[in-house]
């Protein structure tokens, strides 16, 4: 027993007609005007023509993207005459390509473990050995100071290394 009043194929014509006028409408290139106008005084001259912006309607078909209807369109369309807005494009455009700068630098350095294949992290010594003078340390170092080997440092670290084997804990 149905609790609904009406039976199932005329509920399915009805859903099936309100579907298919509503989406005929398409079909019009344009909306039509509205039908109430404003009454222009006949002293004031010139052209007076309410209607709406229909640009983003999806039922009537796109003739031109108005300016300001995209996201790039609305950021940049007064840019011709609104010439005190450059300083901050460019200084948002160099601020982004030192970010993007200083991003990529910092991927370089041993603190980072993007590749996980290893079972040994990337600050450890054993594989850390043979490249940690290549690593980037500092943004600037011009007489490349800080790309040298320290011997005394590889000795210590080697020692270290075998004591910590000798122990266990490695």
């Amino acid at each position: 027993m149905s609790l609904s009043k009406s039976s199932a194929p005329s509920t399915v014509r009805s859903v099936f007609r309100f579907v298919f006028s509503r989406n005929a409408s398409t079909s019009s290139p344009t909306p039509t005007p509205a039908r109430i106008q404003i009454k222009v005084p006949s002293a004031e001259q010139g052209h007076f023509q309410y209607s709406r912006n229909w640009s983003r309607d999806p039922r009537f078909v796109k003739v031109a993207i108005q300016k300001g209807d995209t996201p790039y369109q609305f950021l940049v369309r007064r840019l011709g005459h609104a010439y005190e807005v450059y300083p901050l494009f460019f200084l948002t455009g160099a601020w982004f390509a030192l970010f993007l700068s200083a991003t990529y630098w910092s991927f370089g350095k041993a603190e980072i473990w993007l590749d996980r294949s290893h079972t040994t992290a990337p600050w450890d010594w054993e594989r850390l050995r043979d490249n940690y003078w290549k690593l980037p340390t500092v943004a600037f170092d011009m007489d490349g100071r800080t790309r040298k080997r320290c011997e005394i440092m590889e000795q210590l670290q080697d020692e270290m290394l075998e004591a910590a084997k000798k122990r266990g804990t490695r």
